[in-house]
């Protein structure tokens, strides 16, 4: 008799195949060896007028699309009981893509990419967090409220929410205020940071730093990166490059976060008898998917995937693989966004979270536009 685990497997494939399917429907079929369905961008592609407004400005590219196709499911229709377990896979298939992402880079890029990086994520992970946190208390919120908010807009989203809230003793209603305010301003990134890129005349590398510095959760980062400049099995999206670096150094700020966000809260609100406890969120929660890719970059630097340039066989097929893996990944998370469940950020919690998302993504885009060459 099948085990615990086995029938857990089992139980994610109908859901797997669901966005699986919704991925081959915009992206088309012709890698499974079935080029009679070019998916639906290569159908908006094909025409000229369709092809200037909506891929060449709206960048409605089978990224934005499979996104688009999950959100009116779960909004209009109701995910089927069967593929519910399977959608909630999709974060792990988005971290196996970042993990295969390392195959792009060598040690030397990373050094070159990170050197910068650090310097600009660190600078807007301090200004972020210490603006949402004299914003929030200018509107009278709740420290553990104030908190939870401040790391998703200063570090990576929805994860840096859920791994802070037991850290600085959220309450459920704080973190679920917290993660629609943050995912309803990432819904929007999802439109308007490719669109504003391509008014402004960003290259795929600004870009890159833009999203990366700019958006506040990981997989949007991944999605408008992709939107912006798409990933093909001979071009390598220059922007998921950049932006990857910049989230991943981003998102290793975490734990330290997490960290001066519980004293920040003890010392705001403290209670009598009650230590400080992080160990459920400082360490445990780090994401392990870092390693995995730098395991990936040192692979690459080393020659042990072929050639870079042109790429070897080995790594066309790995870029073929992410991008599917992405493709999946983020039809699953657009069935994961509920209309009903982002209404529920409302208060001084939107007004915080969406004014210092915008102080970010706006600081990001001038620093870029200033300081951030064309060229990586």
């Amino acid at each position: 008799m099948p085990s615990n685990k086995a029938l857990l497997v089992i139980k994610t494939i109908p859901g797997i195949l669901l966005m699986l399917a919704i991925a081959v429907f915009t992206r088309g079929a012709s890698d499974f060896g079935f080029p009679q369905w070019p998916g639906i961008e290569a159908y908006f592609a094909s025409n000229e007028h369709s092809q200037k407004f909506l891929i060449d400005i709206l960048h409605l590219n089978y990224i934005l699309l499979s996104i688009i196709i999950g959100m009116l499911i779960r909004n209009i229709f109701t995910i089927p009981a069967w593929a519910v377990t399977g959608i909630k896979t999709s974060s792990l298939f988005i971290k196996l893509g970042v993990i295969l992402l390392g195959s792009m880079y060598s040690v030397v890029d990373v050094a070159r990419l990170g050197g910068t990086g650090i310097i600009i994520v660190s600078v807007f992970v301090i200004l972020t967090l210490s603006f949402t946190l004299w914003l929030a208390k200018k509107a009278d919120m709740d420290p553990a409220s104030a908190a939870v908010l401040s790391a998703g807009t200063a570090i990576c989203g929805v994860s840096a929410i859920i791994a802070a809230a037991p850290a600085v003793r959220a309450k459920t209603t704080d973190v679920v205020y917290s993660i629609a305010t943050i995912l309803s301003f990432g819904v929007a990134c999802l439109f308007i940071f490719p669109l504003v890129g391509t008014l402004v005349g960003l290259s795929p590398h600004q870009f890159g730093v833009w999203a990366g510095t700019g958006i506040l959760n990981s997989g949007q980062i991944l999605a408008a990166c992709l939107t912006f400049d798409p990933e093909t099995a001979h071009h390598a999206s220059v922007s998921l490059k950049t932006g990857q670096i910049y989230n991943i150094i981003r998102v290793i700020f975490l734990p330290f976060v997490v960290l001066i966000l519980a004293v920040f809260t003890t010392r705001s609100a403290p209670l009598e008898g009650d230590d400080i406890n992080i160990n459920t969120s400082l360490w445990s929660r780090f994401p392990v998917f870092v390693i995995g890719f730098l395991v990936m970059v040192f692979l690459t630097s080393f020659g042990l995937l072929g050639q870079t340039s042109p790429p070897s066989p080995e790594l066309i097929f790995i870029r073929k693989l992410y991008s599917w893996f992405f493709a999946i990944g983020l039809a699953g998370l657009g069935m994961q966004i509920s209309f009903s469940e982002l209404r529920r950020a409302g208060g001084k919690p939107l007004a915080v979270g969406t004014a210092a998302a915008v102080f970010k993504a706006v600081g990001a885009l001038v620093v870029v536009m200033l300081l951030i060459s064309e060229q990586p």
